[in-house]
């Protein structure tokens, strides 16, 4: 259930007179909601609150940095196989090793970040990322690099969620949070573009090698700033309880699957080396499940999923991001293929994409609180629909800017309206103690989602075009599979259609109503609100309205990959 009652960042206990006086307190700018330092405060604790304006570009710059490592890689693909001797079968590690970490450990590192501090969860993720980003770097064997990227990986589980969830804690619902994710926002977007042409750049000139050292570099300048900026939040008074077997077994459990999903196209989806992975992780996440309904303490309340409204954004996620993530691998097939574009033409062919984004995703921001979700939600997915059915009529003599442009403004639109108003919608009825569990779940769906779907769209558009064996091997032949997988998108999203249509209720997701228990609760928080029940009012909403970034960031980057591994292997 989401709260009805705005609250102020506080390092004390304070009394909340009425929401009039706090509206009258509060600041219009960028800078975090923070009261004025005791007389006995700490000189650290006064720098950290001069500094407090930076804090929301530290933590922006972070996710920056992770969204342009990512797609830098994954445009160097080809140049880190030949130099560290990558077998054709090992290629794809380069970017899964990270993936299937990263995937897996979402879930565990939310709830981490729920019970010791986000604070102290993004720190650790900042400092875990940059050093074995500069262990990338020094490379010299195919397997060091695998696994110093499934470490890599591990940091950023931990960054993402911490960081839109800094974002929340500081800034208080309104029109200063709205500002600061659409700061935010601006941020990732530049990133997926940035990451490409950077890559190009640097693999041309002094080598790939640069892609990690930069981001070492730059990392570590984040959490000096990070340590004078992010303030701390007291200690809570009981020591959290942790389900260490649940945290375990979830953790194997989806990255079983998600390895399977990965790989199961290149190895088969029978092979040896993938089916029992697949039971073993699918075994693994039922006992999860049985575990967190005997344990006092679970990781993952099973309550959670007692919600309709949650269980569906879940699968609607699951569903949209698959089709995402499709139409930026196939669309880029397209510019490759059919078109015969380099990699920079096409990079600078999804600019409009990407750039395009910043400004949607900054004006939805200020207009979903003030709208029924439902009615959006749905024409995002038709917008999503007319551009793969678009994209499914492109040919080598299509111009693009007869189809591709519009198409590519058209989807950015469509994706707006509908992943934004699902992140939403997916934490409206979760219990305040829930909220940081349920946007790790909903990131946990888009990880999931994104494989999937590329997985199954590989799977058409290969059975049409030919096996590796076949006399079609490239260029605009290919463009028969393509359409089927643009088919495909077409049905998937008008299914996501569909079950908005039936599941969702027709509503405005954003500020639910108070039911009628809850209201004496509400009450009492008016007359004395603890810091900590401040950032369990304010954490729950972080991971979700920061997931929009995730897209440009996992687009551009399986994009790249199918792009660079279709080519060589």
């Amino acid at each position: 259930m989401s709260q009805q009652h705005d609250a102020p960042s506080s390092s004390t206990v304070i009394a909340i007179p009425s929401q009039e006086s706090i509206a009258m307190t509060r600041e219009s700018t960028l800078a975090p909601t923070t009261l004025k330092a005791e007389p006995s405060s700490s000189r650290l604790e006064n720098l950290r609150i001069k500094l407090s304006p930076l804090l929301l570009y530290v933590v922006s710059t972070a996710q920056f940095l992770d969204i342009v490592n990512g797609a830098s890689v994954a445009v160097a693909l080809l140049p880190i196989a030949e130099d560290l001797d990558f077998k054709a079968a090992e290629a794809l590690w380069i970017l899964n090793a990270y993936t299937i970490t990263f995937a897996g450990l979402l879930l565990v590192s939310g709830r981490l970040g729920d019970l010791f501090g986000h604070r102290r969860m993004f720190m650790f993720g900042l400092f875990w990322f940059t050093l074995w980003a500069l262990v990338v770097s020094f490379s010299t064997s195919s397997i060091m690099f695998i696994l110093a990227r499934a470490l890599q990986g591990m940091g950023a589980a931990a960054t993402v969620p911490t960081a839109m969830a800094l974002i929340a804690i500081n800034y208080p619902p309104g029109p200063e949070r709205t500002k600061a994710f659409s700061v935010f926002a601006a941020f990732g977007g530049l990133g997926a573009v940035t990451g490409i042409l950077l890559a190009g750049g640097l693999i041309s000139s002094i080598g790939w090698e640069w892609i990690f050292r930069i981001s070492a570099i730059v990392g570590a300048f984040l959490l000096v700033l990070g340590f004078f900026t992010i303030p701390e939040a007291p200690r809570k008074a009981e020591k959290p309880k942790v389900d260490f077997l649940g945290a375990v077994m979830s953790t194997l459990g989806v990255t079983g699957v998600v390895y399977y999903i990965s790989t199961g196209v290149e190895e088969g989806w029978a092979d040896a080396k993938t089916l029992p992975v697949l039971i073993a992780g699918l075994a693994l996440l039922v006992g999860f499940v049985f575990l967190q309904s005997k344990v006092d303490s679970p990781l993952m309340p099973l309550r959670i999923w007692k919600s309709r409204t949650f269980s569906a954004s879940f699968v609607l996620a699951f569903i949209s991001f698959g089709s995402f993530q499709g139409i930026i691998y196939y669309v880029n097939m397209v510019f490759q293929q059919v078109y015969g574009w380099g990699t920079l033409k096409t990079a600078v062919g999804f600019l409009v994409h990407a750039l395009l984004a910043i400004v949607v995703f900054g004006i939805l921001g200020r207009v979903l609180p003030r709208l029924p979700l439902k009615p959006i939600i749905l024409t995002g997915f038709l917008l999503r629909c007319v551009t793969a059915l678009m994209f499914a009529f492109v040919t080598q003599h299509t111009s693009y800017w007869h189809i591709a442009f519009p198409a590519l403004i058209i989807h950015i639109f469509g994706v707006g309206f509908s992943q934004l108003p699902i992140q939403l919608t997916a934490v409206r009825d979760a219990a305040n103690a829930d909220q940081g569990l349920v946007g790790a779940l909903y990131n946990t769906g888009l990880q999931l989602g994104a494989p999937f779907g590329i997985a199954v769209l590989n799977v058409i558009s290969l059975s049409t075009n030919g096996s590796d064996n076949s006399e079609v091997r490239g260029g605009p032949a290919l463009m028969k599979g393509y359409k089927n997988a643009f088919f495909t998108i077409l049905a998937m999203t008008l299914f996501a259609f569909v079950l908005t249509l039936v599941i969702l209720p027709w509503d405005k997701p954003v500020r639910a109503a108070i039911k009628p228990e809850a209201v004496k609760d509400v009450e009492a928080a008016e007359s004395s609100v603890s810091v900590e029940n401040i950032e369990e009012q304010k954490v729950g909403e972080s991971a979700v309205e920061g997931s929009k970034i995730e897209l440009e960031s996992d687009a551009s980057t399986i994009a790249s990959l199918n792009e660079v591994s279709e080519k060589k292997f």
